[in-house]
């Protein structure tokens, strides 16, 4: 097998950030977008000592679930992995592989918005062009609209596409309420960008002008939100989770909140605790977090800014929400010696989750449910509930 050699093959399976994948010479080979069952005409893109990747060069046949995408930049951003196929496939493919990979039967949540459900985008600017990253490059994918996005981002993205982005380096948009936050990065030359319409803008992470931070309110809780604060992009699916977790927490004294961020999962469980410490080594969100416990009249919950490893002190329960790498050997360590009887893991990412379970040896898997927080993408969010063995 070289690079550029062609095949006529048949898809065997699929992986779970959609891709077809099958045996060519019995070398497993990634087939870019490809589905089960459809043969294609394929050329080898890229070789590795495990593994091969090939993109499709001819549709001989397709699968029932095959759609055509519906944005122009599909394969290019690397943001969207499923256009190619139906919701309902989707869905399967994901589910299928959580319980293969946990070896149980998993209940999956899928969001109501198929589209339009992300209230946050990280846009990036070189040599004053404005969009995403190509995948695996820095080539700017741009763009005039992205499917995923809240319509009122999609709207400021053309509204910012008007100015000389020369000197600028990323800028962030928020759609909060409908109330849109701007942080720009970077070296302005068009002074204008600074009185662009919004409701608060940051330029350099400081504060200019309109409000200083956006509030959310769901479920008669209010959370307020600065440019660099950590909040779920899907709104809808965020309360589904933070219930499933309260659901899985239930009632006790003493709850520690790893990885906290702004503070809106211990929030969350505030009625169901006496007493709620949050641990978040971000400043911006430790600040957030304590505006939000003064907007709630919460008496009961504590934030501290720092590292994870630093929580001390004995819990009913510990929820952890770490990032996409998982806990790290300092977070694992303090929990297997903590004396709690649950922990609850919320994870975007299943690998790092399956691994980070099986270190926890001191506590066994009771429930797992998945949730499409990341609808159209590779991504997918787990809660979990383990107990002390």
């Amino acid at each position: 097998m070289k690079i550029n050699d062609e095949y006529k093959i048949v898809i065997d399976n699929e992986d779970y950030i959609g891709n077809g994948v099958t045996r060519i010479n019995n070398f497993v080979t990634f087939i870019l977008n490809g589905l089960k069952g459809e043969i294609v005409r394929v050329k080898i893109i890229y070789i590795h000592k495990r593994f091969a990747i090939a993109e499709i060069i001819e549709q001989i046949t397709s699968s029932k679930y095959r759609i055509e995408p519906i944005c122009n930049n599909y394969n290019k951003c690397g943001g969207c992995n499923f256009l190619h196929t139906t919701l309902e496939n989707e869905i399967n493919i994901k589910k299928e592989y959580l319980e293969r990979l946990f070896n149980r039967k998993i209940d999956y949540y899928q969001s109501k918005n198929e589209y339009n459900y992300r209230n946050k985008v990280v846009l990036h600017v070189l040599e004053g062009k404005l969009g995403y990253f190509n995948d695996k490059t820095h080539d700017i994918c741009e763009f005039d609209s992205c499917k995923l996005l809240n319509p009122k981002i999609n709207s400021k993205i053309s509204d910012l596409k008007k100015y000389n982005l020369n000197g600028i380096n990323e800028i962030l948009i928020r759609c909060i309420n409908n109330e849109i936050m701007i942080n720009i990065s970077g070296n302005i030359k068009d002074n204008k960008l600074k009185d662009i319409d919004c409701d608060s803008l940051y330029i350099n992470n400081n504060y200019t002008k309109g409000k200083e931070y956006l509030i959310d309110e769901i479920n008669n809780l209010k959370f307020s939100i600065y440019p660099n604060s950590f909040y779920q992009v899907n709104r809808e699916v965020m309360s589904k989770i933070y219930d499933k977790a309260k659901e899985y927490a239930g009632r006790g004294n003493n709850l520690l909140d790893l990885y906290c961020g702004t503070g809106t999962i211990g929030i969350w469980m505030s009625d169901n605790y006496k007493n709620i410490t949050g641990v978040e080594i971000n400043k911006d969100s430790i600040k957030n977090a304590n505006i939000n416990k003064k907007l709630n009249n919460l008496k009961n919950i504590n934030f501290i800014c720092g590292d994870a490893k630093i929580a001390k002190g004995n819990y009913d329960t510990i929820i952890v929400d770490p990032p996409r790498n998982g806990l790290s050997n300092n977070v694992i360590d303090f929990l297997n010696k903590s004396n709690s009887d649950k922990i609850i893991y919320i994870s975007c990412n299943p690998k790092t989750l399956q691994r980070d379970i099986e270190l926890l040896n001191k506590y066994e898997l009771k429930n797992i449910s998945a949730y499409s927080m990341f609808p159209r993408t590779k991504h997918i969010e787990c809660v979990t509930l383990l107990e002390r063995r």
